[in-house]
């Protein structure tokens, strides 16, 4: 019994080191917008973290994406950011960057890793989500409700005429024998 103890963990000791630990290759976390969020006001800012790879300018222009696969280097590449159907934005910075000018509503945002010819890393690493850009909520009318809403000088009428009315019935009623 203790020699298979013993032997178990020479070979723990001996083979551990052999055995290779899966390979994790570059990583993109989008820190925002998230997925579903409200934004208020018109700039967005896209916030976002990398691992495995360091961010480097890409020498290659964009109209020869993936044409220019010797540009590419291990452990290198760029971001690109996709929002909605405006032109790509190529991104080597680990900073934040903000589109502004956003329209008020439903928006779409791709952010990729991708190689220093502008190609897609293999696997890929994507990361898509949906938002919304306006100000405060609006607040919908009341439709098919017992609730009359109307202005300060329209309502002061309203009861005016409903006291006129009021008063000026009960008069006739006492009149009428």
């Amino acid at each position: 019994m203790c020699r298979l103890s013993t032997f178990t963990l020479l070979a723990l000791l001996v083979l551990g080191p052999v055995v290779p630990v899966a390979a994790q290759g570059p990583q993109l976390i989008l820190v925002a917008p998230k997925n579903g969020e409200l934004i208020n006001g018109t700039d967005v800012a896209v916030n976002f973290e990398t691992s495995g790879i360091k961010l480097v300018p890409s020498t290659v222009p964009l109209a020869e994406a993936g044409k220019r696969p010797e540009a590419n280097r291990p452990g290198e590449g760029h971001v690109h950011f996709m929002f909605d159907l405006q032109p790509l934005v190529v991104w080597e910075h680990p900073e934040p960057y903000t589109f502004s000018n956003v329209p008020p509503g439903e928006h779409q945002l791709t952010v990729e890793l991708v190689n220093n010819d502008h190609s897609p890393l293999s696997p890929p690493v994507v990361q898509v989500v949906q938002f919304r850009t306006g100000g405060a909520p609006q607040v919908m009318p009341t439709t098919g409700g017992s609730t009359l809403q109307l202005p300060g000088v329209a309502l002061a009428l309203l009861a005016l005429a409903g006291l006129a009315l009021s008063t000026g019935g009960f008069a006739l009623r006492r009149r009428q024998p």
